[in-house]
């Protein structure tokens, strides 16, 4: 993918992250993450804290998936996207 695809997937999920944390419920699919060790899983809840600048405030018991909601992991995912396009200067 060229940088110009890349921006646009990253606005694509910031559009969506703005519609879904509208939603009632925002639980994420088990699905999505099947081939996911449990190490992983906890490794991307950590990272999106980090990058979202609260990681001091959360509790062990607080770093699974199930604690964040399909808009933030959104959010987050373009954040990645938007630092691999400046990082890689595509």
């Amino acid at each position: 993918m060229n940088k110009k695809e890349l921006k646009l997937i990253a606005d694509l999920l910031i559009m969506a992250d703005e519609e879904f944390s509208n939603h009632g419920c925002n639980d994420i699919d088990s699905d999505l993450f099947e081939n996911w060790s449990e190490e992983e899983k906890k490794q991307l809840v950590i990272d999106y804290h980090t990058e979202n600048g609260d990681i001091d405030e959360i509790e062990d018991d607080e770093l699974c998936l199930e604690m964040l909601g399909d808009s933030s992991l959104m959010w987050y995912m373009s954040k990645k996207i938007i630092n691999e396009i400046k990082d890689n200067k595509r």
